[in-house]
């Protein structure tokens, strides 16, 4: 078993404001009597959380859209559940900031609701969240009706014996990018099973402003022994203590049972402060204390925490690698295969109209619009500004063969051009003479990339400096014709410092497209799962009028894939 440990979920306007000026705010949840859907067994609940995004359509009304922000773990066979991943979100005091939270039983390891039973939804906002809160926690009735304005089927909802609630702590933090690592050892602890020792693992909880305790971690289990060793624990120390060393801490220790609630070992309480001074504690159980003193026997403890080789490690955010000197190095693919249409017919979505402006967004074809919104945003990251372009699917520069990563400079060993501007140009360069063709193949663009990206990598969990971390963006306009051999070609980059970037331009089929995202179902071949999501998919047609936005919503992932490599294959910026 693994520590019950997770990353929050966190979402930044990026457009509004300045970040700084807002306040961040961490929601935890717990929910109380819900309805239980499964047969054999109680339901398996995870919360989805939404946030309201508002918009003006073409008639000037405003209209709302949900966009998913985050979600907890799953927690199986629990009915009242309390969940340790949280949610950080800036908080706007001039804003309206809906949230609607929507309760999953999970059948499936499919994040997808057609897969998993719908159990209820609660909405509001965060001012409410902030306003209405006593102590800290906000308490609100699950709704079982069908959310306004998602596809979701609530036929198997059912209602609980009792009015079942969600509950949200609300607590601001004050953001802080270090952890605590530390090994954590126990010393002869109480045996608690019959034909063997015991199970032990411990469960962290930090005291909140109202008296009560709020969990935060829960350790793996280590199978029959009375001497544990708990090796590599990391913790985010606002997660700990919300940047108060001398807040107190609640630690207690289990004995896991297969079949039963665990037994209780017993428990103690310190402060990060002392955590790291390397202390020890003795685990007192309050029952068998009090027994002992009835009995007039001594007692001791029930065993011994000791913490060693304890450090404060700096997480580096985003920023810090392009300040610290790690180059983003972006590339592009363009599609040419025929579903395109020639270039030559005003319906095909290559076609260039007499007044196309480079300087005028509106103008510009489907493909030059989306190299254009992305590429100036890409393009102040790295610092030698050429980015590489390439063409696939078709016979390029009149050569006699199909090519599935061809550089549009009509060199391959040379493909890359200064800036944005030289990529719309040896795209419009290459429409000259292109024969479109097919088949829409990913995945030899996607392999050539991630072999590039891993020229000159240092080893792996070594905190070596990363000195570049490649982007790579493909414009399609419908389905693949190698989706195995993509889907593994992906599986296969996630420990290469990359990030790919899909987008759809017109009116095709995207199904593969979202399936390669990976939101909602981690990608997987043949039981070979990505160690992690480095594919986002954004269709244009969703912000054709708006580049700022397509480019907002297209870039999002960036900087957390970035980091989440940098923390999973222990790499630093490239002069820290």
């Amino acid at each position: 078993m693994n520590n019950k440990t997770y990353e929050p979920d966190c979402y930044h306007y990026p457009n509004y404001g300045n970040s700084q000026l807002c306040s961040k705010i961490e929601l935890r949840f717990s929910c109380k009597d819900l309805p239980n859907l499964d047969t054999l067994s109680k339901s398996d609940p995870k919360i989805f959380i939404f946030l309201e995004q508002k918009s003006v359509n073409n008639e000037g009304k405003s209209v709302s859209s949900w966009s998913r922000v985050g979600a907890t773990e799953r927690i199986d066979n629990d009915l009242n559940p309390t969940f340790l991943k949280s949610f950080i979100i800036d908080y706007y005091f001039e804003m309206i900031q809906r949230l609607r939270f929507i309760i999953f039983d999970m059948d499936d390891n499919s994040d997808s609701f057609k897969d998993n039973d719908f159990i209820g939804y609660y909405e509001t906002t965060i001012g409410d969240l902030v306003g209405s809160s006593r102590n800290n926690v906000y308490t609100g009735d699950i709704l079982t009706t069908t959310p306004p304005d998602m596809n979701i089927s609530n036929k198997k909802t059912r209602k609980s014996s009792k009015k079942s609630k969600l509950i949200v702590n609300v607590e601001e933090i004050q953001d802080s990018n270090t952890y605590i690592t530390m090994n954590v050892r126990g010393t002869n602890l109480d045996k608690k099973d019959l034909f063997g020792k015991s199970d032990p693992y411990f469960v962290i909880s930090k005291s909140q402003e109202n008296g009560t305790v709020l969990k935060i971690f829960e350790s793996s289990v280590i199978k029959n022994t009375l001497n544990p060793l708990w090796k590599d624990i990391r913790i985010k120390e606002s997660t700990l203590n919300n940047g108060d060393d001398e807040r107190m801490i609640l630690w207690e220790v289990y004995d896991w049972d297969r079949n039963s609630s665990p037994d209780f070992i017993g428990s103690f309480e310190t402060s990060t402060k002392l955590i790291k001074q390397g202390n020890s504690f003795n685990i007192i159980n309050k029952k068998k204390l009090e027994k002992y003193k009835k009995k007039g026997k001594q007692y001791n403890n029930s065993g011994v925490i000791s913490f060693e080789n304890v450090q404060v490690c700096k997480d580096f955010s985003f920023m810090d690698f392009p300040m610290l000197g790690t180059e983003i190095s972006v590339t592009f693919a363009i599609d040419f295969t025929g579903s395109n249409g020639e270039v030559t017919d005003p319906r095909s979505l290559h076609y260039r109209s007499p007044n196309c402006d480079l300087n005028n967004f509106m103008t510009l074809n489907e493909y030059q619009k989306a190299i254009s919104a992305i590429g100036y945003v890409l393009e102040p990251y790295d610092s030698t500004k050429y980015m590489e372009v390439y063409g696939y699917g078709a016979k390029f520069f009149n050569r006699p063969n199909v090519e599935f990563d061809c550089a549009l400079t009509g060199n391959q060993d040379t493909p890359a051009v200064l800036g944005v501007n030289g990529i719309l140009y040896a795209y419009s360069n290459a429409l000259e003479s292109v024969e479109i063709w097919g088949p829409t193949n990913f995945a030899p663009i996607i392999k050539k990339i991630t072999e590039r990206a891993r020229i000159g990598l240092p080893p792996k969990y070594q905190n070596a400096p990363l000195q570049r971390y490649h982007i790579l963006t493909i414009i399609t306009d419908g389905e693949i014709s190698d989706m195995e051999c993509t889907k593994r070609a992906i599986i296969d980059a996630c420990d290469a410092p990359l990030s790919i970037i899909i987008i759809g331009v017109g009116n095709g089929n995207f199904d593969s497209m979202v399936e390669l995202d990976g939101d909602d179902d981690r990608l997987h071949i043949n039981n070979k799962y990505a160690e992690r999501d480095i594919v986002q998919f954004v269709p244009l047609s969703n912000y054709i009028s708006n580049p700022s936005l397509l480019a907002c919503e297209t870039l999002a992932e960036i900087p957390k894939q970035v980091t989440e490599f940098a923390r999973l294959y222990k790499y630093k910026p490239y002069l820290a």
